[in-house]
């Protein structure tokens, strides 16, 4: 016999044997039990979580010679032609494939009348049914809603939001949940045992994690590292050497580099993964996964995913606890749109590279910002700050700069000038590419931090109104300030300057050579009037 993926070999043959999914289970064998069958099922959820394993199982229940059972046999004709999908009573369609009227017309409408050549139901499976034409659709409703009593329809969609509502109004439906890591690693051990190999518990675990949740995805990766493993071992370095996965100590060393400021540390782990084949979009991806987990190990300490054996865990809460939520946000941030660039440059890997170089060249105080206790000598020329008005009475006109949030103690040091604004100008440029109206209203903007508060000067009062005309695009300008600067809880005061922006000299104007009496009548207007002889 020829040799059968993992996948298809260990698929479920027993509703017992269908992991993660006991709401579904229960259900239909309930309803087989008590003879209370639809005549249509819909079942939705991501690809790999047993969608087609569990419409087959519904088929060799209702059609096995000792049924409709909830335990089909596996042994009569009806359960191993099932099985081996060449019972003709079972009809499985791909939508994706077969997505028009005249398909949906041939295959089912037609023989739908007919009752079974064999079995005792006509069971169709239609797979990716979301692919099929709006025609095709409108084609199927009438036999989906008033089916032979000796028809059964299961369709099986990963996009429901695709199927229309005609559709889903006259199925049955059933959501299908990703699995967990540990019940997609006791799956894997299962599988490890009968196929005779040995494994490590992480190396399981990173399979697992590797599948992100889908069941056959863990197959086929566990088909892949048995392949790559010698000695029948299979080792977590074997795991990541054959799914080219970053190893989490490589993520633990480079982000503790990049908290304590080590460039050179950066560039030769990121060399390193480099000659070893690591695509730098899987690098990207790896590092805001890893980032993401340690959010989650600062805010809840604990592992709920159990992705990670204790020991791990530990020293990612430990590492949560040095970079800080706020800089990890920040690098998870910058690291998404790096990633959204990388995508579509020729040359990813100095796009990583010069991400990851600037997040460690940050201060070591704040994520953007540089510190400094002295007085700056290269200060910008900063307008006085006006003191806090009154609030105005009904009938005053005046529009005074006013206080977005009121200013907190906070401590005395102060930001060199440049350097803010320097920083300011590098956000302005990347809010540009969002809204380039507002982009325009902040040129020739700049910051200044006194004592913990954060002075906006915009270079016009159009510019001023522009922000204060909705509160809303005020908060987002304000955010947009701190996450520049790092001081995510600073006080922030919109000022406008009275100084006229600097304009541009008119474009020169050149005119045609004068001749004859056109030279003789400028040369008059030039002398105020005065006539010129000729």
């Amino acid at each position: 016999m020829a040799y059968l993926s993992l996948y298809r070999k260990d698929r479920a043959q027993t509703f017992d044997e269908l992991m993660g999914q006991s709401h579904v289970t229960v259900t239909l064998r309930n309803a087989i039990q008590q003879g209370r069958l639809a005549h249509a099922y819909l079942f939705c959820g991501p690809r790999g979580t047993g969608k087609t394993s569990t419409a087959r199982l519904l088929a060799k229940a209702l059609n096995c010679e000792r049924g409709p059972t909830p335990n089909p046999c596996n042994e009569c004709r009806f359960c191993r032609a099932i099985q081996t999908g060449t019972c003709v009573d079972v009809v499985e369609m791909d939508a994706a494939s077969e997505t028009s009227i005249e398909d949906v017309r041939t295959s089912i409408i037609e023989n739908a009348k007919y009752p079974p050549m064999e079995a005792r139901y006509k069971i169709y499976i239609i797979d990716e049914v979301h692919d099929l034409s709006a025609k095709a659709f409108d084609a199927l409703l009438k036999t989906l809603e008033e089916p032979p009593p000796h028809v059964i329809f299961v369709l099986a969609t990963t996009e429901f939001h695709r199927v229309p509502p005609t559709i889903r109004s006259r199925c049955q439906r059933f959501d299908f949940h990703r699995g967990t890591i540990a019940d997609i690693a006791r799956r894997l051990q299962q599988v490890v045992d009968a196929e005779g190999f040995r494994a490590e518990p992480t190396a399981l675990q990173l399979v697992a994690r590797a599948a992100d949740g889908s069941w056959r995805d863990a197959l086929t990766a566990l088909e892949q590292v048995i392949a790559f493993s010698e000695e029948g071992v299979i080792t977590a370095q074997a795991v990541y050497n054959a799914l080219g996965m970053l190893e989490d100590e490589t993520l633990m060393r480079l982000t503790d580099a990049l908290i304590d400021h080590d460039a050179g540390a950066v560039l030769n782990l990121l060399d390193a993964q480099m000659m070893l084949g690591r695509e730098p979009r899987v690098f990207a991806e790896s590092l805001i996964q890893h980032w993401r987990m340690l959010i989650q190990a600062a805010l809840h300490a604990q592992d709920r995913g159990g992705m990670y054996d204790p020991t791990q865990w530990s020293a990612m809460i430990e590492q949560a606890r040095r970079a800080g939520v706020a800089r990890l946000l920040s690098w998870w941030e910058r690291m998404a749109a790096a990633l959204s660039e990388m995508r579509s440059s020729g040359s990813p890997r100095a796009i990583l590279e010069l991400y990851l170089l600037l997040f460690a060249s940050e201060s070591p105080a704040t994520p953007r910002v540089a510190v400094s206790t002295a007085p700056s000598t290269q200060a910008l020329p900063q307008a006085p700050a006006p003191p806090t008005p009154p609030v105005p009475s009904r009938g005053d006109a005046s529009q005074p700069a006013q206080e977005v949030v009121p200013p907190s103690p906070a401590p005395s040091e102060a930001i060199d000038p440049a350097y803010a604004t320097q920083l300011w100008q590098q956000k302005v440029e990347e809010l540009a590419r969002r809204s380039p109206t507002g982009a325009i209203n902040l040129r020739d903007s700049r910051v200044v931090v006194e004592n913990g508060t954060i002075r906006l000067i915009l270079a016009s009062q159009m510019a001023y109104e522009f922000f204060r005309q909705k509160p809303s695009r005020e908060q987002n300008l304000v955010q947009a300030v701190r996450a520049a600067l790092g001081m995510p809880s600073a006080p922030v005061r919109l000022e406008y300057s009275t100084a006229p922006r600097p304009s541009e000299p008119p474009p020169v104007v050149e005119s045609p050579p004068l001749e004859g009496e056109a030279l003789l009548d400028a040369i008059n207007e030039t002398f105020n009037g005065y006539e010129v002889e000729s």
